[in-house]
């Protein structure tokens, strides 16, 4: 590789030096000027971290100069609940179905129809985190689960990301 490079004074831009041994070019045209090239070592990427080559023309130091920057990638976004996912594991839950299977009264039934409508409300994006919990909690009021029910819905909770914002008892 060469260490030169010729700068293009009326284009303005950097063209391949025209010689492969680094010697100097007899009757070079005015219209170039030689840079020699200078290369930084790439450096060691850290987590969180992407990289770039640089090249930059110094005509003060007549020097064409390839370098690297560092670049802070941004944070991922925050996992969110994923209410259609949990939503449809539970219809297919074991809890699911002993809720079912409980007798029916009026205090189920409403609990029931307010959980429903704010889980669907949170899958159709117009999440009320309070109206969300209240509905959770009202329906557990409701309802005598199992240790396994309880272990299953708080695992399905985990794996959707709503414990991230939801739990089961009241705090």
């Amino acid at each position: 590789m060469n260490n030169f490079a010729l700068w293009d004074t009326i284009e303005e831009k950097v063209i391949s030096y025209p010689r492969g041994d680094d010697e100097p070019v007899v009757a070079l045209d005015p219209r170039y000027q030689v840079l020699r090239i200078i290369k930084k070592d790439k450096p060691e990427v850290p987590d969180g971290w992407s990289i770039r080559s640089t090249r930059a023309v110094d005509l003060d130091a007549m020097e064409w100069r390839w370098g690297w920057e560092l670049i802070e990638l941004p944070l991922p976004a925050p996992p969110q609940p994923d209410y259609f996912g949990f939503y449809s594991a539970l219809l297919g839950s074991a809890t699911y179905s002993a809720v079912i299977e409980m007798p029916a009264t009026a205090e189920l039934a409403r609990a029931l129809a307010v959980f429903v409508s704010a889980i669907q409300d949170a899958i159709n994006y117009r999440v009320n985190t309070q109206t969300m919990q209240g509905a959770i909690w009202l329906l557990l009021e409701q309802v005598t689960l199992t240790d396994d029910h309880i272990a299953e819905l708080t695992e399905l909770m985990a794996t959707y990301q709503l414990d991230l914002a939801y739990t089961l008892e009241p705090t």
